[in-house]
Parts: structure tokens; sequence; C-alpha cells
């Protein structure tokens, strides 16, 4: 299944921080691959494990780093995670 990742002319791209690859069994640090592919892999694992839970992200930055963001969305109402709405409004 091919996913797509905002509508950017290069996908956003993550990767493992080598400091973080002790909580990622299975995954190579320091490779790049498209995010929504990684967010895949990390969620299934959760689901496998048991440790599901939707009130922290999939893909946190303190395990992984981004590339290709793009620019932030200007309408805060177009932003796809309820919790980044939540921190615009000061909550």
């Amino acid at each position: 299944m091919r996913r797509e990742s905002g509508h950017h002319d290069r996908p956003r791209e993550v990767r493992l921080r080598g400091a973080s690859a002790h909580l990622f069994p299975g995954i190579t640090p320091d490779i790049w691959i498209q995010a929504a592919t990684m967010a895949d892999i990390v969620w299934s694992r959760r689901l496998q494990q048991g440790g599901a839970s939707l009130a922290t992200r999939v893909l946190d930055p303190a395990h992984f780093e981004f590339r290709h963001e793009g620019a932030p969305a200007s309408d805060p109402t177009l932003r796809r995670r309820a919790t980044d709405r939540l921190r615009l409004q000061g909550d």
C-alpha cells in the first residue's frame, strides 16, 4: 500500500536517532525513510506489544529526526493532529 505524505514536493522523511535505537529493536538507526512508512512500522509494533496509546505521538521527536517538513499550515484548522490544535489554543 502506498501512502501519501502531505502535499509537498518531497515526502516527509524520518530516521531513528542512534541513541534511541535500543527502544526500537529491529529498526536500523540513521537511515532516512518516508515518515508515513515509519509510523506504520512503529504503530504496528506497539499494537503487537499491547502498548498502543493514542495519547502520544507515534514518532516522538525525542527519538526521531525529521526532514522535508514543509511550511506549517497557515490555517490552524487544517492541522491533522488534535494535539497540534490544542497547542495553538494554549491548552
